[in-house]
């Protein structure tokens, strides 16, 4: 394998990135530059406090999201005026007669619907002879 011997290290002055460097003018530092550093290096090493890590944004965030569940599970769990507080304890039987009467008349509706789906000793029963 021949390869060509690599140009001598003389073409990093000729670079292009080198050559716009040169154009740019020099900034000078602040006066306070250097204890401006050594105070960064300094905080750098020590913990936050718990207080900053609790005002941080994504605590923040969470903090919000946890505050409105729990402001929608208080009003959906409110009771409202005029209505029952829990759920409705059916506890009579006059209660589950009225059901009772609904559900049959449901399903007598459906079966005129469809007579062709039952037999006669079905539809016997379901008239309640």
């Amino acid at each position: 394998m021949n390869t060509k011997p690599l140009p001598p290290d003389d073409s990093w002055e000729s670079d292009a990135v080198w050559k716009l460097l040169d154009q740019v003018t020099p900034r000078l530092a602040s006066a306070r530059f250097g204890d401006d550093t050594l105070r960064a290096a300094r905080l750098a090493g020590t913990p936050r406090r718990w207080w900053l890590r609790l005002l941080a944004p994504a605590p923040l965030a969470g903090l919000t999201a946890t505050a409105a569940a729990l402001a929608i599970a208080v009003l959906a769990l409110h009771p409202t005026p005029g209505y029952p507080a829990g759920p409705i304890a059916a506890t009579s039987d006059e209660a589950f007669a009225g059901i009772q009467e609904l559900a049959e008349a449901e399903v007598l509706s459906a079966a005129v619907d469809n007579l062709d789906n039952f037999t006669d000793t079905e539809l016997v029963c379901l008239i309640g002879f």
